[in-house]
């Protein structure tokens, strides 16, 4: 339970930001015995517990709110338990029964339960006022008088309206269920005086301190805390809403006592484990504040990486361009791949020299085991700095040219272009580009929890998830051009890194592991083209690379726009390359006949790779992915060559100008 005692670590190291306001509504670090909920409804009451006002909170921003919870509300599912304070008007209304029927009275409990609060030593004015007000049973009367709650023509409160969409009173458009069960939160007002900001109870730092000696005070069964190891009030439920508000899965749970969870084992589930109250109140409450900051969420997969001093760390989950960003803090202008990789190098290196060896580094992986339960699937706790050596080599390692658009400043933005980068791309991305952009979620997250060791580790790369981009980036008819370039990109960076290890001979043990940061690192295989290449493969790629850009270059000059041979034929190439290249070097006759000189230096060029292949390589045995590398090199080599002859005359038509100017 290392990772539960690391989050505890974290809550008491971050004790100054309790209740501080997050941004983008986020989770607040919530005070120990508290949680947030969902209000739809908000009423003022004065301090003598005198009705004021009401209205339904349409807007989603302020809803979140913050709750002082007891240990069985925090947990409570179907069960009737009611929060000490604020909840839904099926605990808090006394007169709920005339308006809906109710298999069980809530409201006498909750009144119950918040007269105890009231009478001990730790009472506020502002609790008392709601008590008072809510003993007199009247809270469904004054909504339905405010307007809050409608009533239709029979007098009856319905469940969903039936009038023209877009008419409708807004309760209906802010309760997620039925708005008879809306949950409800208060402002209590000075009598004769007006709302402001110390009326808000759920922002009262005294309210919240006057709850949390209320609970300790309550009589309570102490064990040791396997987490502390020190004997304490212990807890025998877990928190939810872990994820996001409404999450009902938990992380720890034994409320199966009639099924075989512990029985034959454990008498009780303490036998098994036993924690703090508090120490769980702690770690899930710094859980739920570190989740919204900068995890990584796909559905209900969370992979959240951080500082046990509450700082963020390097991101797992991030490609490398937008962890650029998150590096150097902005927006920075990049203009060309080469300019991208020294500023990323030089970003990690400036990060790493801030270290100072003492910071702890934590990385934990969540999911649905069922609706009710969390799982851990993954857990790592290691020196920043270890963390900076593993990301450094998957970054340098896992890499290719790309274009992108940073997720960190809003994704595609219409009238920019997007950044190029020489970097790693997401573990989202690579599963993309093995299975389609229309993946399912539970395919997305099984890629992304496989490939998560592959960053936190430095282990192997899976070859069932490199050979799937490798044969999608195979069949390029059946994709659109923008899903074609990135999937190229990421088979190719997959490919590299794939065999490149093969080539470091790297184990599964990190410790014993010859290569342990990218210094170490032998690439065979590169990015820039390598014209002393004689790998099978990888010329067979290039002679690929030349049918394709003599084809395409006659098609620009005739201004046609379609696939050419080699696009098509590119699957059949890869698994039958001898008699798919005589095909296709037929097919490329009549475009040569057509540049003429034009197309007579990348002729000759091919005509060098095709000799270096030789006829004993010449078969129809399948290229491995190999080929893929030669091609995309080679394709890279003609648009480098391309620009520079663009700006080349660009120079010399700007010069131009400017001598005309000064004749």
């Amino acid at each position: 339970m290392s990772w539960m005692q690391k989050l505890y670590e974290t809550y008491e190291s971050c004790q100054s930001l309790v209740g501080e306001k997050e941004q983008e509504n986020r989770t607040p670090l919530m005070p120990i015995y508290h949680t947030t909920q969902q209000a739809q409804i908000e009423a003022v009451i004065d301090t003598d517990g005198r009705w004021r006002s009401a209205r339904v909170l349409e807007d989603k921003k302020e809803r979140t709110t913050l709750i002082p919870c007891t240990e069985k509300s925090a947990a409570r599912t179907s069960k009737p338990v009611p929060h000490p304070l604020f909840d839904n008007l099926t605990y808090l209304a006394g007169d709920y029964t005339k308006y809906r029927s109710l298999k069980e009275d809530r409201c006498s409990e909750y009144i119950s339960q918040l007269s105890e609060w009231c009478s001990s030593p730790y009472s506020h004015p502002k609790v008392r006022a709601v008590l008072e007000y809510l003993k007199r049973g009247c809270l469904m009367e004054d909504l339905i008088r405010e307007g809050v709650l409608y009533r239709d023509a029979s007098g009856s409160l319905p469940e969903k309206w039936e009038g023209e969409k877009g008419n409708e009173p807004p309760i209906f458009r802010a309760a997620t269920g039925v708005p008879a069960g809306a949950f409800v939160r208060f402002q209590v007002v000075q009598a004769g005086g007006s709302e402001d900001l110390h009326s808000r109870i759920w922002e009262d730092k005294s309210v919240w301190q006057t709850f949390i000696d209320y609970q300790n005070s309550l009589p309570a069964d102490r064990d040791y805390c396997y987490v502390l190891g020190k004997e304490l009030p212990v807890s025998m439920l877990s928190p939810k809403y872990i994820r996001r508000p409404g999450d009902n899965a938990k992380l720890i749970s034994a409320n199966d006592k009639d099924g075989f969870t512990y029985r034959g084992r454990f008498e009780t589930p303490s036998q098994a484990f036993c924690i703090g109250r508090e120490t769980t109140e702690k770690a899930h409450n710094a859980l739920k504040w570190l989740i919204p900051r900068q995890a990584y969420v796909n559905g209900d997969q969370v992979i959240l990486t951080w500082r046990t001093d509450g700082g963020k760390t390097l991101d797992p989950c991030k490609s490398s361009l937008d962890l650029l960003y998150d590096l150097e803090g902005g927006d920075p202008v990049i203009s060309t791949g080469e300019d991208f990789a020294k500023r990323f190098r030089n970003a990690l290196r400036g990060y790493g020299g801030r270290l100072t060896g003492g910071e702890q580094a934590c990385i934990l992986g969540l999911d649905s085991a069922t609706p009710g339960r969390l799982s851990i699937f993954y857990y790592r706790e290691m020196k920043e700095k270890d963390l900076l050596d593993r990301m450094e080599l998957w970054h340098g390692s896992c890499c290719w040219h790309f274009s992108s658009y940073p997720k960190n400043t809003g994704g595609f933005r219409p009238k920019e272009r997007p950044v190029p980068f020489v970097g790693a791309p997401s573990p989202e991305t690579i599963a993309q580009a093995a299975y389609g952009k229309q993946l399912n979620d539970k395919l997305k997250k099984s890629a992304v929890q496989r490939l998560l060791p592959c960053v936190g580790d430095g282990a192997k790369l899976p070859q069932d998830i490199m050979l799937c981009a490798a044969r999608r980036a195979s069949n390029p008819v059946a994709l659109d051009d923008n899903d074609y370039g990135n999937t190229l990109a990421v088979s190719c960076a997959l490919i590299r890194k794939y065999y490149n290890d093969k080539e470091n001979d790297q184990e599964n043990d990190w410790k014993n592991r010859k290569v342990k940061n990218i210094k170490d690192y032998k690439e065979r295989w590169k990015m820039a083209l390598d014209t002393g290449e004689t790998d099978r493969d990888y010329l067979f790629g290039r002679a690929l690379a030349y049918a394709q850009k003599l084809e395409s270059y006659a098609l620009s000059l005739m201004e046609e726009k379609r696939s050419t041979n080699a696009e098509r034929m590119q699957a059949a190439f890869s698994q039958h390359p001898a008699r798919a290249w005589r095909t296709l070097y037929q097919s490329l006759q009549p475009y040569l006949q057509k540049l003429g000189p034009r197309g007579s230096r990348y002729q000759s060029e091919l005509n060098k790779v095709i000799s270096t292949i030789g006829m004993k390589n010449f078969t129809n045995e399948p290229l491995n992915e190999i080929y893929l590398l030669g091609y995309a090199s080679q394709m890279d080599a003609f648009n480098e060559e391309m620009r520079k002859a663009v700006s080349h005359k660009n120079e010399l038509a700007g010069t131009g100008a400017e001598e005309e100017e000064k004749q």
